[in-house]
Protein backbone atom coordinates (compact mmCIF):
# COMPACT_ATOMS: atom_id res chain seq x y z
CA UNK A 1 0.00 0.00 0.00
CA UNK A 2 1.26 3.56 -0.44
CA UNK A 3 1.50 5.99 1.89
CA UNK A 4 1.12 9.59 2.05
CA UNK A 5 3.97 11.83 3.73
CA UNK A 6 2.60 15.20 4.75
CA UNK A 7 5.53 17.98 4.33
CA UNK A 8 5.40 21.47 5.54
CA UNK A 9 8.29 23.92 3.60
CA UNK A 10 9.58 27.22 4.68
CA UNK A 11 10.64 28.84 1.60
CA UNK A 12 13.73 31.13 2.67
CA UNK A 13 15.64 33.68 1.22
CA UNK A 14 18.72 32.35 3.03
CA UNK A 15 17.59 29.08 4.41
CA UNK A 16 14.85 26.78 3.36
CA UNK A 17 13.17 24.12 6.19
CA UNK A 18 11.01 21.73 6.63
CA UNK A 19 8.86 19.78 8.82
CA UNK A 20 7.89 15.71 7.64
CA UNK A 21 5.14 13.83 9.06
CA UNK A 22 7.60 11.58 10.36
CA UNK A 23 9.19 13.73 12.62
CA UNK A 24 12.12 14.54 10.40
CA UNK A 25 13.41 18.16 9.69
CA UNK A 26 16.01 19.38 7.92
CA UNK A 27 17.61 22.93 6.68
CA UNK A 28 19.38 23.55 4.23
CA UNK A 29 20.94 27.43 2.64
CA UNK A 30 18.67 28.30 -0.24
CA UNK A 31 22.07 28.21 -2.94
CA UNK A 32 23.18 26.54 -5.47
CA UNK A 33 25.82 26.61 -7.37
CA UNK A 34 27.05 26.27 -10.86
CA UNK A 35 30.93 25.24 -12.34
CA UNK A 36 32.33 27.97 -13.01
CA UNK A 37 34.09 26.23 -16.33
CA UNK A 38 35.74 22.95 -17.63
CA UNK A 39 38.29 22.46 -14.63
CA UNK A 40 35.33 23.08 -12.05
CA UNK A 41 33.25 20.64 -13.67
CA UNK A 42 35.97 17.78 -13.59
CA UNK A 43 37.11 18.46 -10.08
CA UNK A 44 33.54 18.83 -8.90
CA UNK A 45 32.47 16.05 -11.55
CA UNK A 46 28.69 17.55 -10.77
CA UNK A 47 26.61 19.48 -12.53
CA UNK A 48 25.37 21.32 -9.24
CA UNK A 49 26.06 21.77 -5.91
CA UNK A 50 23.60 23.31 -3.61
CA UNK A 51 23.41 24.34 0.10
CA UNK A 52 26.28 24.10 2.45
CA UNK A 53 28.40 22.05 -0.35
CA UNK A 54 28.09 24.87 -3.08
CA UNK A 55 28.85 27.62 -0.09
CA UNK A 56 32.12 25.73 0.72
CA UNK A 57 33.26 25.66 -3.37
CA UNK A 58 32.06 29.04 -4.23
CA UNK A 59 34.79 29.97 -5.84
CA UNK A 60 34.75 27.36 -8.34
CA UNK A 61 31.19 28.05 -9.05
CA UNK A 62 28.70 30.73 -10.17
CA UNK A 63 26.28 31.44 -6.95
CA UNK A 64 22.27 31.30 -7.21
CA UNK A 65 19.94 32.66 -4.50
CA UNK A 66 16.76 32.38 -6.74
CA UNK A 67 15.19 34.07 -3.78
CA UNK A 68 17.37 36.80 -3.74
CA UNK A 69 14.54 39.03 -3.31
CA UNK A 70 11.66 37.42 -1.01
CA UNK A 71 10.42 35.95 -4.26
CA UNK A 72 11.32 33.71 -7.21
CA UNK A 73 13.64 35.69 -9.69
CA UNK A 74 11.88 35.49 -13.00
CA UNK A 75 13.85 33.70 -15.16
CA UNK A 76 14.45 30.37 -15.75
CA UNK A 77 17.66 29.31 -14.21
CA UNK A 78 16.00 30.73 -10.77
CA UNK A 79 12.86 28.35 -11.76
CA UNK A 80 15.34 25.28 -12.04
CA UNK A 81 17.44 26.33 -8.90
CA UNK A 82 14.43 26.75 -6.70
CA UNK A 83 12.91 22.99 -8.08
CA UNK A 84 16.23 21.43 -7.46
CA UNK A 85 16.66 22.94 -3.11
CA UNK A 86 13.19 21.66 -2.85
CA UNK A 87 13.51 18.34 -4.14
CA UNK A 88 16.68 17.52 -2.89
CA UNK A 89 15.33 18.49 0.76
CA UNK A 90 12.42 16.55 0.41
CA UNK A 91 14.38 13.88 -0.32
CA UNK A 92 16.73 13.72 2.24
CA UNK A 93 13.61 14.21 4.39
CA UNK A 94 12.21 10.85 3.30
CA UNK A 95 14.77 9.24 2.32
CA UNK A 96 12.27 5.82 2.34
CA UNK A 97 9.80 7.16 -0.12
CA UNK A 98 8.54 4.67 -2.62
CA UNK A 99 7.52 5.74 -6.18
CA UNK A 100 3.74 5.12 -5.41
CA UNK A 101 4.04 7.13 -2.04
CA UNK A 102 2.41 10.48 -2.31
CA UNK A 103 3.43 14.03 -0.92
CA UNK A 104 1.19 16.25 0.35
CA UNK A 105 3.15 19.71 0.88
CA UNK A 106 2.65 22.98 2.03
CA UNK A 107 4.95 25.60 1.03
CA UNK A 108 5.13 29.32 3.13
CA UNK A 109 5.63 32.17 0.65
CA UNK A 110 6.18 36.16 1.66
CA UNK A 111 2.63 37.46 2.87
CA UNK A 112 2.51 39.58 -0.60
CA UNK A 113 3.75 36.91 -2.78
CA UNK A 114 2.50 37.52 -6.56
CA UNK A 115 0.21 35.28 -8.76
CA UNK A 116 3.09 34.57 -11.00
CA UNK A 117 5.16 33.00 -8.24
CA UNK A 118 2.51 31.14 -6.60
CA UNK A 119 1.97 29.64 -9.87
CA UNK A 120 5.72 29.02 -10.84
CA UNK A 121 6.03 26.78 -7.52
CA UNK A 122 2.83 24.74 -8.93
CA UNK A 123 4.88 24.53 -11.67
CA UNK A 124 7.95 24.20 -10.19
CA UNK A 125 7.16 21.18 -8.16
CA UNK A 126 4.74 19.43 -9.93
CA UNK A 127 7.00 16.65 -10.64
CA UNK A 128 7.79 15.60 -7.10
CA UNK A 129 4.61 17.04 -5.10
CA UNK A 130 1.58 15.12 -5.37
CA UNK A 131 -0.90 18.07 -3.71
CA UNK A 132 0.09 21.63 -2.86
CA UNK A 133 -1.05 24.09 -0.57
CA UNK A 134 0.52 27.99 -1.05
CA UNK A 135 0.33 29.65 1.99
CA UNK A 136 1.77 33.08 3.60
CA UNK A 137 4.51 32.27 5.87
CA UNK A 138 3.65 34.68 8.64
CA UNK A 139 0.10 32.78 8.71
CA UNK A 140 2.41 29.69 9.05
CA UNK A 141 3.71 31.23 11.92
CA UNK A 142 0.47 31.80 13.77
CA UNK A 143 -0.95 28.03 12.91
CA UNK A 144 2.43 26.91 14.41
CA UNK A 145 2.24 28.47 18.07
CA UNK A 146 -1.70 28.72 17.82
CA UNK A 147 -2.65 32.62 17.69
CA UNK A 148 -5.51 32.50 15.42
CA UNK A 149 -6.90 35.22 17.65
CA UNK A 150 -5.83 39.35 17.98
CA UNK A 151 -2.13 38.88 17.46
CA UNK A 152 0.25 40.31 14.84
CA UNK A 153 2.80 37.71 13.03
CA UNK A 154 6.03 39.64 12.08
CA UNK A 155 8.20 37.41 10.31
CA UNK A 156 11.78 39.06 9.41
CA UNK A 157 13.53 36.66 6.72
CA UNK A 158 16.34 37.14 4.48
CA UNK A 159 14.51 38.94 1.53
CA UNK A 160 11.20 40.46 3.27
CA UNK A 161 9.58 41.04 6.82
CA UNK A 162 5.93 39.88 6.46
CA UNK A 163 3.68 41.27 8.77
CA UNK A 164 0.05 39.86 9.45
CA UNK A 165 -3.05 40.67 11.64
CA UNK A 166 -5.07 37.61 13.18
CA UNK A 167 -8.43 38.03 14.34
CA UNK A 168 -10.16 34.77 14.41
CA UNK A 169 -10.50 34.62 10.53
CA UNK A 170 -8.32 34.04 7.39
CA UNK A 171 -6.46 37.07 6.93
CA UNK A 172 -7.33 39.71 4.37
CA UNK A 173 -5.42 41.57 2.03
CA UNK A 174 -5.75 44.73 4.54
CA UNK A 175 -4.39 42.59 7.10
CA UNK A 176 -0.78 42.11 5.62
CA UNK A 177 2.27 43.96 4.79
CA UNK A 178 5.19 43.20 2.84
CA UNK A 179 8.38 44.87 3.78
CA UNK A 180 11.98 45.12 1.95
CA UNK A 181 13.64 45.51 4.80
CA UNK A 182 15.08 42.13 6.31
CA UNK A 183 18.15 40.28 6.76
CA UNK A 184 19.65 41.08 3.42
CA UNK A 185 19.08 45.12 4.01
CA UNK A 186 21.04 44.51 7.33
CA UNK A 187 23.97 42.72 5.69
CA UNK A 188 24.37 45.68 3.26
CA UNK A 189 24.02 48.10 6.37
CA UNK A 190 26.59 46.45 8.19
CA UNK A 191 28.63 46.17 5.34
CA UNK A 192 28.80 50.31 4.41
CA UNK A 193 29.10 50.67 8.00
CA UNK A 194 32.26 49.20 8.74
CA UNK A 195 33.97 50.09 5.77
CA UNK A 196 33.06 53.61 5.89
CA UNK A 197 34.40 53.37 9.37
CA UNK A 198 37.40 50.78 8.22
CA UNK A 199 37.95 51.27 4.52
CA UNK A 200 40.60 48.76 4.31
CA UNK A 201 39.06 45.60 6.38
CA UNK A 202 38.60 42.61 3.86
CA UNK A 203 34.68 41.28 4.06
CA UNK A 204 32.62 38.35 2.61
CA UNK A 205 28.50 38.25 2.50
CA UNK A 206 29.60 35.55 4.85
CA UNK A 207 31.67 37.02 7.01
CA UNK A 208 29.30 39.91 7.54
CA UNK A 209 26.42 37.54 7.69
CA UNK A 210 28.01 35.29 10.96
CA UNK A 211 28.69 38.91 12.60
CA UNK A 212 25.57 39.69 11.85
CA UNK A 213 23.86 36.27 13.32
CA UNK A 214 26.65 36.23 16.66
CA UNK A 215 26.53 39.92 17.88
CA UNK A 216 23.68 41.71 16.28
CA UNK A 217 21.39 44.13 18.88
CA UNK A 218 19.19 46.76 18.97
CA UNK A 219 19.13 46.98 22.75
CA UNK A 220 20.11 50.10 24.42
CA UNK A 221 23.69 48.68 25.96
CA UNK A 222 25.69 45.69 25.16
CA UNK A 223 28.97 44.74 26.16
CA UNK A 224 31.62 45.95 23.46
CA UNK A 225 31.83 44.02 20.37
CA UNK A 226 35.38 43.59 18.81
CA UNK A 227 35.91 40.83 15.40
CA UNK A 228 38.85 39.89 13.93
CA UNK A 229 39.22 41.15 10.12
CA UNK A 230 41.56 41.20 7.95
CA UNK A 231 43.33 44.05 5.34
CA UNK A 232 45.61 43.04 2.83
CA UNK A 233 45.81 39.30 4.95
CA UNK A 234 46.80 40.65 8.34
CA UNK A 235 44.42 40.05 10.99
CA UNK A 236 43.79 42.74 13.01
CA UNK A 237 40.75 43.47 15.66
CA UNK A 238 38.06 45.89 15.73
CA UNK A 239 35.45 47.45 17.66
CA UNK A 240 32.28 47.56 15.65
CA UNK A 241 29.90 48.08 19.10
CA UNK A 242 28.03 51.18 17.62
CA UNK A 243 28.58 50.51 14.03
CA UNK A 244 26.30 47.51 14.90
CA UNK A 245 23.34 48.70 16.70
CA UNK A 246 23.10 51.44 14.43
CA UNK A 247 22.81 49.28 11.43
CA UNK A 248 20.57 47.52 13.08
CA UNK A 249 18.54 50.07 14.11
CA UNK A 250 18.37 50.72 10.19
CA UNK A 251 16.15 47.59 10.18
CA UNK A 252 13.75 47.95 12.89
CA UNK A 253 12.87 51.30 12.81
CA UNK A 254 10.76 50.66 8.88
CA UNK A 255 9.50 47.52 10.52
CA UNK A 256 7.95 49.04 14.20
CA UNK A 257 6.71 52.14 11.80
CA UNK A 258 4.97 48.78 9.66
CA UNK A 259 3.67 47.43 13.37
CA UNK A 260 2.30 50.91 14.41
CA UNK A 261 0.27 50.85 11.38
CA UNK A 262 -0.93 47.55 11.49
CA UNK A 263 -2.24 48.60 15.17
CA UNK A 264 -3.46 51.88 14.35
CA UNK A 265 -5.89 51.28 11.13
CA UNK A 266 -7.46 48.37 13.38
CA UNK A 267 -10.26 47.42 14.97
CA UNK A 268 -10.60 50.23 17.96
CA UNK A 269 -12.10 48.03 20.49
CA UNK A 270 -9.37 45.53 19.74
CA UNK A 271 -6.23 47.60 18.86
CA UNK A 272 -5.27 46.96 22.69
CA UNK A 273 -5.25 43.59 22.81
CA UNK A 274 -3.46 42.87 19.51
CA UNK A 275 -0.29 45.20 20.66
CA UNK A 276 -0.44 43.31 23.47
CA UNK A 277 0.17 39.96 21.35
CA UNK A 278 2.87 40.67 19.64
CA UNK A 279 5.07 37.63 18.06
CA UNK A 280 8.60 38.05 16.21
CA UNK A 281 9.33 34.89 13.78
CA UNK A 282 12.34 34.41 11.11
CA UNK A 283 16.01 34.64 11.43
CA UNK A 284 15.91 38.66 12.45
CA UNK A 285 14.10 37.82 15.96
CA UNK A 286 17.27 36.83 17.11
CA UNK A 287 17.97 40.64 17.42
CA UNK A 288 18.96 40.68 21.12
CA UNK A 289 16.42 43.32 22.16
CA UNK A 290 14.39 43.22 19.40
CA UNK A 291 11.15 42.53 21.41
CA UNK A 292 11.77 45.34 23.65
CA UNK A 293 12.70 47.70 20.30
CA UNK A 294 9.29 47.08 19.24
CA UNK A 295 7.80 47.39 22.71
CA UNK A 296 9.05 50.94 23.34
CA UNK A 297 7.82 52.27 19.66
CA UNK A 298 4.67 51.32 21.07
CA UNK A 299 4.86 54.00 23.61
CA UNK A 300 2.49 56.41 22.04
CA UNK A 301 -0.02 53.74 21.67
CA UNK A 302 -0.47 53.07 25.34
CA UNK A 303 2.57 50.32 25.22
CA UNK A 304 2.40 46.85 24.23
CA UNK A 305 4.44 43.69 24.68
CA UNK A 306 6.33 41.49 22.21
CA UNK A 307 7.81 38.02 22.27
CA UNK A 308 10.20 35.94 20.02
CA UNK A 309 9.34 32.69 18.65
CA UNK A 310 11.11 29.58 20.54
CA UNK A 311 12.45 27.83 17.34
CA UNK A 312 13.22 30.44 14.79
CA UNK A 313 14.34 27.69 11.78
CA UNK A 314 11.82 25.75 11.84
CA UNK A 315 8.39 27.68 13.31
CA UNK A 316 6.84 28.18 9.69
CA UNK A 317 7.83 24.86 8.52
CA UNK A 318 6.40 23.12 11.43
CA UNK A 319 2.99 25.68 11.27
CA UNK A 320 2.71 24.56 7.51
CA UNK A 321 3.33 20.87 8.28
CA UNK A 322 0.32 21.45 11.03
CA UNK A 323 -1.97 23.11 8.37
CA UNK A 324 -1.14 20.18 5.73
CA UNK A 325 -1.90 16.92 8.51
CA UNK A 326 -5.11 18.87 9.79
CA UNK A 327 -6.69 20.04 6.70
CA UNK A 328 -9.64 17.69 5.97
CA UNK A 329 -9.74 15.84 3.28
CA UNK A 330 -12.20 17.00 0.77
CA UNK A 331 -10.33 20.27 1.00
CA UNK A 332 -7.18 18.11 -0.41
CA UNK A 333 -9.34 16.80 -3.33
CA UNK A 334 -10.63 20.47 -4.19
CA UNK A 335 -7.02 21.30 -4.46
Amino acid sequence: MSNIFYAGIDLGTSRTSIAISTGKRLSTITCVGYPKDIISQKRLNKPYLLGDDALKNRLALNIIWPLAQGVICEDDKANEATGLILKQIIAGAIPDKKPDDEIYAAIGVPAQASINNKRAIIDITAEFIDKLLIVSEPFAVAYSIDRFDEALIVDIGGGTTDLCRMHGAIPEDDDQMTLKYAGNFLDEQITRAILEKYPNVQLTPQIVRRIKEKYGYVADVSDPVKVTLTEKGIPLEYDITDILRESCLKLTSPICTAIQKLVGSFDPDFQETIRNNIIIAGGGSRLKGIDRAVEKSLEAYGGGNASTVQDAEYCGAIGALKMCMEMPEEYWEKI
